[in-house]
């Protein structure tokens, strides 16, 4: 079938126009998609290309709609609403032998096959999740992101005296409302050089600040900004035996040298993507998207996507967009 989608060529320029996507086969759902989040990866994919196996791709990985069709052996019904999840194991390695969550060769929707910034999608049965019914899919449509941010702070059972998260685009809002949605009277700083972002961060509470503040004073800082040299920044921003937590997607130099990291005593995390989280994300929405709703500052239709890419790439100031396709 023919759809409308967004088409991310090599030469990485993105316009809008008609794919052909294939009916549902075997353990697969056709999903119409209702809303897709752009993410800071979305925006990575778009400057560089990388982690793409098609061409032209349609990328959205942040998934909700209602299954149109089914095909054959799927436990789902036409009509059903869903989100999906981002993750697609190969399920032939060994450790997909064990649990697909685990899969070393994981790729995502829209990177190894066409996601969501477009009318419809094909995913396999695995991908989706029921929405529960009183949670509006332009709520649930944030799941997603917030697993990523479930599964990162997981670890982080006892409140740290002060938190500082660097960027707060996405990703580090939500990690500023779970902190207080854990910690209630956690002192939460953010900092953020774009304004409209500031913004958000200080009406959902938090003391901001244009750079990262290098006085050691954290005992958890979050980096979520990923630009050049924010991991230095966000080990001279911890206190000596902090954590700090690197969820930014970076590829440039950090500048960091391993004495810093010696003598500084941090604990020094990466978390990527999620594993078993998406249901409790899915959970914490439907008992109160009030709390995650002001994350969305942005939407807009497909036709307006490319213009909106340009203009996040150049300037971002947007936290989360949604596509309404």
């Amino acid at each position: 079938m023919k759809v409308e989608a967004s088409l991310l060529g090599q030469d990485l320029a993105l316009e809008v126009g008609a794919r052909e996507l294939d009916d549902p086969g075997p353990g697969e759902v056709l999903v119409r998609v209702e809303w897709a989040g752009i993410c800071g990866s979305d925006l990575h994919v778009f400057r560089s290309g990388i982690w793409v196996e098609y061409w032209p791709a349609t990328l959205g990985h942040e998934v909700a709609g209602v299954v149109e069709a089914t095909g054959s052996e799927v436990g789902l019904s036409p009509g059903e609403r869903v989100v999906l999840d981002s993750r697609l194991p190969c399920l032939e390695c060994p450790e997909c032998a064990v649990d697909p969550d685990r899969c070393a060769r994981i790729t995502f929707l829209g990177e190894s096959r066409p996601g969501g910034f477009a009318d419809y999608c094909v995913v396999p049965e695995r991908s989706v999740h029921r929405v529960p019914d009183g949670l509006a899919l332009e709520d649930a449509v944030l799941a997603e992101p917030l697993a990523v941010v479930l599964h990162a702070l997981a670890d982080i059972e006892t409140p740290p005296d002060r938190a500082l998260v660097i960027g707060h685009g996405p990703v580090g809002a939500l990690v500023q409302i779970e902190l207080r949605r854990r910690f209630e009277d956690l002192p939460v700083d953010v900092a953020e050089p774009a304004e409209r972002r500031a913004q958000l961060a200080r009406a959902l509470g938090a003391r901001t600040t244009g750079s990262a503040p290098t006085d050691g004073a954290y005992g958890l800082v979050v980096d979520a900004a990923g630009y050049e040299g924010s991991l230095k920044d966000a080990v001279a921003a911890a206190l000596h035996g902090g954590v700090v937590l690197v969820l930014a997607i970076d590829g440039r130099p950090s500048g960091l040298s391993g004495q810093e990291i010696v003598e500084s005593g941090v604990t020094l995390r990466g978390s990527n993507a999620f594993v078993d989280e998406l249901p409790k994300a899915i959970e914490l929405l439907a008992a109160e998207a009030g709390r995650y709703r002001p994350l969305v500052t942005g939407a807009v239709s497909l036709a307006e996507l490319p213009l909106t890419i340009r203009q996040q790439l150049a300037s971002p100031d947007e936290v989360k967009v949604l596509v309404r396709p």
